[in-house]
């Protein structure tokens, strides 16, 4: 009779949709009974199990995780606890990992076994995945400084935070039932809680745009003022789908408590920095979501024309090449799917007086989380006052301080930029050139003179070139320069002979003042910067043996062998002691 009952329960337990097993606690953990469920998960049959070894739980796990899961279960009872759960993963009979969550009772009346159910958990692991990476791609989506990206699934209820976040307030990652569970966690101070609790009823109630300010607390007990504002997402039949949602730490502009109105005033200031911010799908072509638009870009659908319209009207002439670059659309594309998902762009923009001044654009390129589309994030800020000290300073770094040409090292590296960017047809010249008797002047007039010698000097070569050109004092009396993109050496010759001409100037009571020089041309006498400097310090030398006053084009091995059983110079600049 006892058997009978015993089948009827067993057969009762393989109906049921859900893995039912009895495992001993033993070096194996033995299967002592399981439901035909239970195999099904696994992709046997309890006919076929035992045939093919599965009769213990190290068969279906990984030898690792079979020693991890082992050890935890017999912990779990030694600590005398009846009821616990574990997540692990398991192996299908094809071989496909599975991921299960299992739940077990142990009865101290019955030892030495427990009784589990398990239940495939492969496809919420998968989403959860999916939705780690999916934050982690757009955790910066909007590239402000000390901003989060959140992503609020509205039907679920469910809100996915960056990792480093939800540690910070001791939440987890994904948390089910908000913003409830939230607010019951302790992390919304009492006093915000029902602004934080409206702005996700206006979530949850489809608005396409809120934003709130509330007090959060740490898992470290200090507290701080949070900024918060959404864009939602809509499926194609308009219902709400996801919320977007960017959170800024506002604390600084909240000490001493202040008011809400306070606050709002001091953040009006913030945002008169602000041009604009908006929010593209680039893979339709269309204008989404963002801040209200000015009346002069409501008309626009699309991003492209959108960014037709600004650059024609806003942007300075001289930087419209570089913006169009920069905003193409399938260029963005081309960034986003070979891993770039962000950039900025400074550029000159136009007032309605027709006055310029400087401002920043800063996309994010993020996957939507439901669709796939690529979005891109952007925002225009006010940055004239910044870059304007910022370009002062780096033309202190970059230049001469005497003679406004450019250093050495800024000169060597703009030469070497544009050879690299130069194509099999270009043509260049490179010519090095310095004050005859320099240092006989310096010490029979005064340095006074000497250096209004090198700073007439570098104006005259400043006026000479055009504007594609490139010059710089290289050290002492010392200058080179590069004419970029020449027709044909020919052609340039008297262009030089000019520049020779020019250099050569009187001084009342102190005599004439002249320079030597000498030619390179690029490709044919050297295909970098060493090889050209090298060959220009040969022909300059040849001048100088010749008796100064002249410029001289590089002839090849020839001179080489001329300069190799003569004094020699340093092969590159700074390294010695020039003639």
């Amino acid at each position: 009779m006892e058997g009978s009952i015993l089948e009827h329960y067993k057969n009762i337990l393989d109906l049921v949709p859900c893995g039912i097993c009895q495992v001993a606690l033993d070096d194996d953990l033995t299967i002592l009974y399981a439901n035909q469920f239970y195999y099904d998960i696994y992709g046997y049959t309890s006919q076929d199990a035992e045939e093919k070894g599965f009769i213990n739980a190290r068969f279906i796990l990984p030898e690792a995780d079979f020693q991890m899961i082992h050890k935890n279960l017999l912990d779990q009872v030694v600590r005398g606890k009846t009821k616990f759960q574990m997540e692990y993963r398991g192996v299908h009979s094809t071989g496909k990992i599975l991921w299960l969550l299992v739940q077990c009772t142990y009865d101290p009346n019955i030892p030495g076994s427990v009784l589990c159910s398990l239940m495939d958990i492969a496809d919420r692991k998968r989403m959860e995945d999916e939705i780690r990476m999916s934050m982690e791609e757009s955790k910066t989506a909007f590239a402000l400084t000390d901003k989060y990206m959140y992503i609020f699934d509205v039907e679920k209820r469910r809100l996915f935070q960056p990792e480093a976040t939800a540690e910070e307030f001791g939440l987890p990652v994904v948390a089910d039932n908000a913003p409830y569970s939230i607010v019951e966690s302790g992390t919304i101070d009492e006093e915000s809680r029902q602004e934080y609790i409206d702005f996700y009823e206006s979530i949850i109630q489809g608005k396409p745009k809120g934003q709130t300010v509330v007090k959060k607390r740490k898992q470290d007990g200090t507290t701080g003022w949070y900024s918060a504002k959404f864009a939602m997402i809509y499926d194609s039949e308009g219902r709400p789908r996801r919320a977007i949602i960017s959170s800024e730490n506002i604390t600084e502009q909240r000490e001493k408590e202040l008011t809400y109105q306070k606050w709002s005033q001091h953040f009006k200031a913030q945002e008169g920095k602000t041009i604009g911010y908006y929010e593209y799908n680039l893979t339709k072509d269309a204008v989404e979501a963002g801040d209200d638009p000015p009346d002069y870009l409501r008309p626009f659908e699309k991003y492209t024309d959108t960014v037709r319209y600004i650059a024609e009207r806003f942007v300075y002439e001289g930087d419209r090449a570089r913006f169009y670059n920069f905003f193409n659309r399938d260029k963005l594309l081309l960034r986003y799917y070979n891993g770039q998902s962000s950039g900025n762009m400074d550029y000159l923009r136009k007032r309605d007086d027709g006055s310029l001044y400087w401002v920043r654009a800063t996309v994010q390129l993020i996957a939507d989380p439901y669709n796939n589309d690529v979005r891109l994030f952007m925002m225009t800020l006010d940055i004239d006052e910044e870059k304007t000290e910022t370009l002062r300073l780096q033309r202190r770094v970059e230049h001469d301080g005497m003679t406004g040409v450019l250093n050495r090292d800024t000169f060597m590296t703009r030469v070497t930029e544009a050879l690299e960017e130069s194509g099999p047809a270009a043509r260049h010249a490179l010519i090095m050139l310095d004050i005859d008797q320099f240092k006989v002047q310096n010490d029979s007039y005064g340095h006074q003179f000497g250096d209004q010698v090198i700073k007439e000097t570098a104006g005259i070569l400043k006026h000479f070139l055009r504007r594609n050109d490139i010059c710089g004092r290289i050290g002492g009396d010392e200058f080179m320069v590069f004419l970029n993109d020449i027709t044909c050496e020919q052609d340039v010759i008297p262009r030089i002979a000019q520049l020779c001409d020019l250099l050569k100037r009187k001084y009342p009571e102190k005599g004439e003042v002249s320079c030597s020089l000498g030619v390179v041309f690029y490709p044919r006498d050297g295909e970098n910067f060493k090889e050209l400097y090298r060959n220009a310090d040969i022909a300059l030398y040849e001048v100088k043996r010749a008796g100064r006053c002249d410029f001289r084009v590089y002839e090849g091995e020839a001179e080489k062998e001329k300069m190799d059983c003569g004094e020699k110079d340093s092969d590159f600049p700074g390294t010695g002691e020039k003639r």
